[in-house]
């Protein structure tokens, strides 16, 4: 069967107004690449990095994003530090870093981020070590916060994952003295236009002093609270995800108030990670993997640890609906656009946006309707912000009024809705655009959303852009027909409008 956008047109004739509605139909079963969501793979792998090697991404770009490009968007890095447990950073270990960076713009993909000291042993390095790393880093992550997704706090303990650990106490101590210092320099080094990840959401809670999950009234203003995510590496094992969502000391291993405390709170703050379930129990807890992203909003999963729930999820089917609902999936369902508008006028348009991913957007991003004509092109933003569109099959209606520039030519425009990265350096690549999960509106080349309308810019001064009716009065003077509007006389021409 033929997919096909309708459109039908809406005519004010009292105001002189048209607007086309269109019907969009939605695409629920491609899956394809969108920025920032997704399953990811972990780069470089179990790599000690050295003065002489001192990269994660460059020893395997070549086969990495030949085998992943345009499939996926999010890699993992770890930087295994064991050879600096002791001493500063090198400049060559920074440089490496910077380059990996380059290397992961170059080729449209972003990471999540951490540092560790070995993944074979608890053996990390002491706090004033620590804390000098995180400070060399700063600047570093600053510089390449565009193609930073994520960053995981790290560091401590095997893996970087806080539990166990030489220098930062017992696995029951989510967070003691040393660890809270850690966190304080880490939220302090990660750029503030990204998130900081922690391992367990005792940490978060202990941090805080309370037990209040981030509110929508203080979603993404930038305070602590707000700037805190969650990641969960035993995602569906046994005992609470191996203590994810237990409590220190006596408290019990799965505790239903912070299991809830997650699922409110990653409305606006990311959740991800891995599942570790291996053998036998892999058939026993792949089939609660939808379930669970949905309520706990996940946005990434690493796909490769572990395969025996991975290869279940393919198995079974459940992979590539995961796939398509993982983080945000953004559709169009209708959109009202008037059909003709005047420079300098106004413009009132509506859209229905349906969310049927898991989880919204996280980092800032701005929403245009772009208005083309040949190789002349007009950006107008819109209020609405896209980290508020709710996930889970909510339809959120933005309606707006726009204001069309003085200076556009009069012509037929194309319309798009647009959706570029937020930095400057990655805004004109169409790899970080986001794209709708429609039939028939993607343009890949520019990397925007086809509206499949268009709005004539007229030039004339008869057509009212408003959508509330105007002070008008109709005079004859020495025979021809005028009208007064807001104060102004226009002629009108052939037809009378009134």
């Amino acid at each position: 069967m033929k997919h096909l956008t309708f459109i039908f047109t809406l005519c004010f004739v009292s105001m002189a107004v048209c607007a086309n509605v269109i019907t969009y139909t939605a695409d629920d079963q491609t899956i394809f690449p969108n920025p920032e969501r997704g399953f990811t793979d972990e780069l470089g792998g179990e790599t000690m990095l050295s003065d002489s090697k001192n990269h994660v991404v460059k020893p395997e770009a070549d086969w990495y994003f030949e085998e992943f490009g345009g499939k996926q968007t999010l890699t993992v890095l770890i930087y295994y530090l064991g050879n600096y447990r002791t001493k500063g950073l090198s400049d060559k270990i920074l440089q490496g870093f910077d380059e990996d960076m380059q290397i992961l713009r170059d080729n449209g993909f972003k990471c999540v981020l951490r540092f560790a000291y070995d993944w074979n042993s608890k053996n990390d390095a002491e706090l004033q070590w620590v804390k000098r790393h995180i400070e060399q880093l700063k600047p570093h992550l600053a510089a390449n916060s565009d193609v930073i997704y994520v960053m995981e706090t790290g560091f401590v303990g095997q893996w970087g994952e806080w539990y166990y650990s030489s220098n930062f106490g017992n696995e029951t101590q989510k967070l003691n003295n040393n660890r809270r210092q850690v966190l304080e320099a880490m939220l302090d080094a990660c750029p503030s236009n990204r998130f900081l990840l922690v391992r367990y959401p005792l940490i978060k809670l202990s941090y805080l002093g309370d037990e209040v999950p981030l509110s929508s009234e203080e979603a993404f203003s930038g305070s602590i609270r707000a700037r805190i995510g969650h990641h969960n590496d035993a995602f569906l094992a046994d005992w609470g995800n191996d203590g994810t969502y237990g409590r220190d000391g006596d408290g019990p291993d799965d505790d239903p108030v912070l299991r809830q405390y997650i699922a409110d709170e990653t409305l606006y703050v990311p959740n991800g990670g891995e599942t570790n379930v291996e053998g036998s129990l892999a058939s026993q807890v792949y089939k609660q993997a939808e379930s669970e992203m949905s309520k706990y909003h996940w946005s990434f999963c690493g796909y490769s640890y572990s395969r025996d729930v991975t290869d279940k999820w393919r198995s079974s089917g459940i992979y590539a609906n995961l796939d398509r609902k993982m983080g945000y999936r953004y559709q169009l369902t209708t959109a009202t656009i008037p059909s003709a508008v005047n420079p300098g006028g106004e413009a009132r348009v509506v859209l229905k946006i349906k969310n049927a991913g898991y989880a919204p957007l996280y980092n800032e991003r701005k929403v245009y309707i772009v208005l083309k004509n040949g190789n002349k092109s007009y950006s107008i933003p819109l209020q609405s912000d896209p980290r508020r569109w709710k996930p889970n099959g909510v339809v959120t209606t933005i309606d707006e009024t726009l204001s069309i520039p003085a200076e556009i030519p009069a012509g037929t425009y194309q319309l798009y809705l647009h959706m570029p990265d937020a930095a400057e350096s990655l805004a004109a690549d169409p790899r970080y655009a986001v794209r709708f999960a429609n039939v028939g509106t993607w343009d890949a080349t520019t990397g925007m959303n086809k509206l499949n309308t268009t709005m004539e810019i007229t030039g004339s001064t008869a057509i009212n852009q408003k959508q509330t009716a105007p002070q008008v009065d109709k005079i004859l003077r020495d025979g021809q027909l005028m009208i007064r509007k807001n104060g102004k006389l226009y002629t009108v021409q052939g037809t009378e409008l009134f």
